[in-house]
Formats: C-alpha cells, structure tokens, sequence
C-alpha cells in the first residue's frame, strides 16, 4: 500500500481526504491519505522524516513556499510560480504545482474569462502567485496583487476601492470555515467593488460559499469558489503520484459523486 498526505498548519476545514479516497476507489489504487498538521517550529525536521516514509504529499497553506529549500529538485513551471503543493518520489524528491491546472479549470468550468481584463488578486502567498501566473496565461490584461502591507508593485485595499475594475480573485484564508474574518473586503466597500466587478474567484472552498462569492452573485456578478479547484489540482497531483494519465472526466464526475457540484 501507497501513503500520501496533506501537510499544513491547520487542516481543520480540508477536504482533501475523500477527494483522494474517492480517486483510489474509482481507479483501484491501493492506497490511503491523511491529514498532517505541521507547527511553523517543527516543518523542516517534520517534512524530512515524512519524505522517507510517504510516497508522496501534498502542501498548503501556509508553506508552499517554505518545503521548496528542502526537496531535491522543483519542476520548471512550479519555480516560475515561486510555489509547490505536490511532492512527488521519484529518482529525485521534487516539487510540482498543480494548483495551476486547478484554477484555470475553475475559471474556465464557471465562465469566468479573465483574458483582456484588469485582474486583481488578494493575497500574497502562494496560491496568490498561482493564481497570478494562470491568470497572465489567460490573457489578463494585468494582474495586480493586494496585500494589507503591499510590497513593490502591490497596492493595499484602499487603492483597490479607488481603482479596482475588472477580474477578482480571493487567495487569503479570510472568509474560511474557523477564521474570524468573514470578508478579506470591508462590508462598507464591498458594493461599490462588485459593482465594477466581472467575475469573482474565491479560492476557499470551506464553507462552499463564502460572504464574498454570496454577495457578488447577489449583485449579478458571476461568482465560484474553489471546490473545482480544489479537486482538479487533486486529480492533476494522482496523475503525477501514479505516472498514469487520469480520465477526462473525472474531476467532474467526482464532484458529482461527492455531492459538491
């Protein structure tokens, strides 16, 4: 039998667990994964022992970019993101990004069309670098990140309510199942955003609605969070994991049978 997991600070709100289960069932994979969670302190020993007993893992929040010194090798296309969530062991321990694959199915399955807009992105970590690159990919026209302490070439919240048209995309775990912040926009400047606005990403999928995506599908904008997501970027790390190709139509048909679309 294989072992994977998902490491994080805290895990309470993932669903991780029966995405992959569903995956080996469906596909026959004798395997199993499991929930991790790593205190900041204990990550580098912790991540150092779990590669010699996992065959595989994934990252989140919040060292996507912390495990990157300590594997062996790091695909192209997730050093150019600055960001990993799949470790894979093979003839090296390396690091992938498919968190990428995952976000622009998203967008692509709720017709949010980034190309030729204004794209602004909350949140500066690693899913926020993520989702930078998939939208430059797509055709943004530019892509902008907002941060509550920009860093160059970054704007904070007030300069979004003066500017923002266009594409937005949450990344930050506000809004999330157990966080205290139900909103990372302040009620008071939320309707004048989303009256601008053209289409909503939330990457959150705990709760499977968040206070943003509610309010922007109340004022007509289209809207998602990150259950697709979340899902096909699971599918994309069982590709790499297997060396096999997935079906198509998996990502979909587990949405359905897990009750999430």
């Amino acid at each position: 039998m294989k072992h994977y997991a998902l490491i994080g600070e805290k895990l309470g709100h993932s669903l991780s667990v029966p995405i992959h289960q569903a995956i080996f069932q469906r596909l026959g994979i004798d395997a199993d994964y499991r929930l991790i969670e790593i205190p900041r302190e204990e990550f580098a020993p912790t991540v150092s022992r779990l590669i010699r007993e996992l065959d595989g893992f994934n990252v989140t929040i919040p060292y996507k970019q912390e495990v990157m010194p300590l594997l062996e090798a790091i695909a192209p296309e997730a050093r150019a993101i600055g960001a990993v969530n799949t470790v894979v062991k093979g003839r090296q321990v390396c690091g992938y990004n498919t968190d990428i694959y995952g976000f622009t199915a998203m967008l692509e399955h709720f017709g949010i069309d980034p190309a030729g807009q204004r794209c602004y992105v909350l949140g500066g970590g690693g899913t926020s670098k993520t989702a930078c690159a998939a939208l430059e990919r797509m055709g943004a026209k530019s892509v902008t990140v907002v941060s509550r302490h920009p860093g160059a070439g970054q704007i904070d919240y007030q300069q979004l309510g003066e500017e923002f048209s266009g594409i937005l995309v949450n990344t930050t775990p506000a809004g999330m199942l157990y966080q205290k912040d139900p909103c990372p926009i302040a009620e008071a400047s939320l309707p004048g955003i989303l009256a601008r606005a053209k289409g909503v990403a939330d990457v959150i999928y705990n709760p499977p609605e968040t206070h943003l995506t509610a309010a922007a599908k109340s004022a007509g904008v289209p809207a998602c969070t990150g259950l697709y997501m979340l899902i096909h970027q699971a599918v994309a790390a069982e590709a790499l994991w297997q060396d096999r190709s997935m079906p198509e139509d998996l990502t979909e048909t587990l949405m359905k049978e897990l009750k999430l679309l």
